[in-house]
């Protein structure tokens, strides 16, 4: 796979950019008791030639050095380092470090491309204390948002205190996006600038030395960001930003909104159907659906979909702890847990659940983190596991369809004890209400998908594994690349193009 980042030089005092193509190629698998990923790490002259006898050093999230090696005669430093980890490359004769997720097995190449003479060029053009406080205090006397009429900023009176950037926003097919609103708001300062694209996608900004902006559209608030430095001398930069439009998004919400009313008439349907045969029986539900799950049979769902015993039967992880929806619409998923628990109860060690249903509340009382109807138990026996899930689908009503996935994982782990691996059985039919507290969740998360069909998942499922570093289950396949995917990489499944756009996954093109 391969991606394009910027890579910067500079010249007669100018900030200029040359797009160099970083490769990060995966290479065979390494099979060991511990995970080992094996790292290439080239570093190479932009004028030609390489960088040998360079110490190259993998950082942690402190700043600690983990380990490090010195790179041979052309160039290349070869690190062996933990699965799926981040870390900071540190190289010795270039200023700039870079993250890197490590792959889940394998080995990895990364080439880095740049000047000779980089540090002593950071050197020559670094602000003086004295040169960074006068460029502080004037940016304090300047208005909190610049509204730009049209697409190019008028340039301001003192330019060196300045980054000029050209951003240029395209659509998924290359094309101009024009008329898009676009906001850079400083992350320090919180100042901002308030633009719109012309006919050929382009805006033209100043924005002020020290700070970091954050790119912000519409719908997509911190899409993208751009660091201006404490820097001496006029800077310019280019940037070419893949966006899918306004238009499209608004389209899609639409068309979503569609679909989740469907959804929803279907499963209040459902609802009713199941509380007609409980009176004609003259049962509870829970006993109802206790029923369902001793049969290992559900009468109102597909028997065909087998993708949670699939999964498991596949995986070997040891010390699970199993988050799954319970919702109405996941019946046939329970029942084929409990199959799967019945026939694998005496190897399973230390296997705990979490099941949620988020209908304690009325749908206008939900909120964010706050929603509830989540239930932790150990495993004890057949019987008391199935009376619980029993309980907790039968706390649904029919109600709304996103779930509250983000809180049930938050609230689940804590109750939990000495697990090695988290389990999320989720609908694909039933979006993730509240993504905004994947931040606070860094473990990851294998995710079964249930309800997917022809290679469609909701992209809230892909982005929760991507961003936890975990994976995706079908009963198709396993995807655990996942975890080492970076912005701008697709990911293809069954046909289906999924992209990492602004921070998440977005669907590309379906066949």
């Amino acid at each position: 796979m391969a991606t394009f980042v910027l890579i910067r030089f500079r010249e007669n005092c100018k900030y200029l950019f040359v797009s160099v193509l970083l490769h990060v190629v995966f290479l065979g698998t390494v099979y060991a008791q511990t995970c080992i990923s094996k790292l290439e790490i080239h570093l190479e002259n932009i004028k030609g030639g390489f960088f040998a006898k360079q110490k190259v050093a993998l950082l942690d999230n402190t700043g600690k050095e983990v380990m490090s090696a010195i790179t041979d005669l052309k160039g290349v430093a070869y690190i062996d380092a933990a699965c799926e980890k981040m870390y900071r490359i540190a190289i010795a004769n270039n200023p700039e470090e870079r993250k890197i997720v490590t792959p889940a097995s394998g080995a990895m190449r990364q080439f880095f491309i740049y000047e000779a003479n980089a540090i002593e060029e950071e050197k020559m053009f670094a602000m003086s204390p004295a040169e960074i406080k006068s460029l502080d205090d004037f940016a304090g006397l300047q208005p909190d948002t610049i509204f730009v009429k049209g697409a190019t900023m008028t340039s301001p009176g003192k330019i060196m205190h300045y980054v000029q950037h050209t951003f240029i926003v395209k659509d998924l097919s290359g094309l101009p996006l024009k008329n898009e609103q676009v906001t850079f708001v400083g992350q320090k300062r919180h100042k901002s600038v308030k633009c719109t694209t012309n006919p050929e996608g382009k805006v033209v900004v100043y924005l002020l030395k020290g700070d970091t902006y954050s790119i912000n559209f519409k719908y997509d608030s911190d899409f993208s960001e751009v660091k201006c430095d404490y820097k001496l001398g006029t800077s310019t930069s280019t940037l070419s930003i893949a966006y899918l439009g306004t238009p499209e998004i608004e389209r899609r919400k639409k068309e979503e909104a569609l679909r989740i009313l469907e959804e929803e008439k279907r499963l209040k349907e459902l609802e009713k159907r199941i509380v007609a045969e409980c009176e004609r029986l003259k049962i509870t539900k829970e006993e109802y659906l206790l029923r369902e799950l001793k049969s290992s049979y559900s009468t109102f769902g597909s028997s065909e979909d087998t993708v949670v015993n699939a999964v498991l039967r596949r995986n070997s992880w040891d010390n699970k702890l199993i988050v799954c929806d319970l919702t109405g619409s996941m019946s046939p998923y329970a029942a084929q847990l409990s199959v799967w628990y019945q026939l694998n109860l005496k190897k399973e060690k230390n296997l705990q659940f979490v099941f949620f249903n988020g209908d304690d509340l009325s749908d206008n009382q939900k909120k964010i983190g706050q929603t509830g109807g989540i239930y932790y138990s150990p495993v004890n026996g057949l019987e008391s596991l199935q009376q619980l899930m029993a309980k907790v689908t039968s706390k649904g009503s029919g109600g709304d369809c996103p779930e509250n996935n983000m809180e049930a994982l938050i609230k689940g782990t804590k109750m939990a004890k000495g697990y090695t691996h988290i389990v999320s059985i989720v609908d694909n039919n039933a979006p993730v209400k509240d993504l905004a507290l994947l931040k606070t969740f860094n473990q990851p998360v294998h995710i079964i998908v249930c309800g997917a069909s022809d290679g469609y998942i909701l992209t809230d499922y892909l982005t929760i594994a991507w961003k936890t570093k975990g994976s995706i289950h079908t009963i198709e396949e396993d995807i655990t690349r996942i975890a080492s995917m970076s912005e701008g990489e697709e990911l293809k499944i069954d046909g289906i193009t999924y992209k990492i756009m602004g921070g998440k996954f977005v669907l590309v093109k379906k066949v």
